[in-house]
């Protein structure tokens, strides 16, 4: 491919994405992704095509490409979109991008009757960041759909607003073994001193994401009083609780 495609070539990949064989479809999103800028006003185009493969496509390319000129057109898609899948792409795609421009949408998007684009739009708000995302993401701690409630948690820990803390803890209870892992993770993450008591429970609960992730939780949050529970937790035959073990102890000087 030369260095300057021409636009009848990017528009000829742009034609592929709506093939019926998914390897041609994939090939020629990677193709658009490697052209880069020059497919950006194609892409975003595209975004308003008849077929919905080739809306999810360019959604994805543009996500992946990272210009700031696909942000308002993947909103428009995002909020109107009649497809909930090509809209489950542009919310991640604009967390690719990271422009608060996507948090309002965003934040709508937490409320979308779908809970996948609810997942992939509190995810993307973790990736851009900000604490206008925070309250929204707290109450979707809340989610009747535990891969909204632990994409919400893990988006909270990647923001690292200590303010929803106490939303983290309230939500400690969640019955999902994922759930609770992520709101360990994001707890260290956070570096949540208050929530050791929580975090050690945690480390002798049945669910493996909830222990894993409380091992690690409390090697990041460097409180002493977690070395003789972490050494008892670490005398497991399971190598992946003992490796995290292992490490927290470490950080803890142990």
């Amino acid at each position: 491919m030369s260095d300057q495609p021409s636009p009848e070539s990017i528009q000829a990949w742009i034609v592929k994405l709506d093939a019926e064989d998914s390897d041609t479809r994939e090939s020629a999103a990677i193709e658009l992704l490697e052209i880069g800028a020059p497919a950006v006003e194609p892409l975003i185009e595209a975004l308003q095509h008849a077929g919905w493969r080739t809306r999810y496509y360019a959604a994805w390319a543009l996500g992946q490409i990272g210009d700031a000129r696909a942000v308002e057109p993947l909103i428009k898609v995002l909020t109107s979109d009649p497809d909930s899948v090509v809209q489950d792409w542009a919310a991640s795609a604009l967390g690719e991008i990271g422009d608060a421009r996507g948090i309002p949408p965003l934040l709508q998007a937490l409320r979308h009757p779908q809970a996948s684009v609810r997942r992939n739009a509190a995810s993307a708000l973790g990736y851009i960041g900000g604490k206008d995302a925070v309250p929204g993401l707290t109450a979707a701690l809340k989610d009747a759909d535990p891969l909204v409630r632990g994409a919400a948690a893990n988006a909270l820990g990647l923001i690292g607003d200590a303010s929803c803390v106490p939303a983290l803890l309230d939500a400690a209870d969640d019955l999902d073994d994922w759930v609770r892992g992520s709101i360990a993770t994001a707890l260290g993450q956070l570096g949540a001193t208050g929530a050791v008591d929580r975090l050690l429970a945690y480390l002798q609960s049945e669910g493996q994401w909830t222990r894993y992730n409380a091992a690690w939780a409390l090697g990041q949050i460097g409180d002493a009083r977690a070395v003789k529970p972490l050494i008892r937790a670490s005398e497991t035959d399971d190598q992946f609780l003992k490796r995290r073990t292992t490490e927290a102890l470490q950080k803890l000087g142990h």
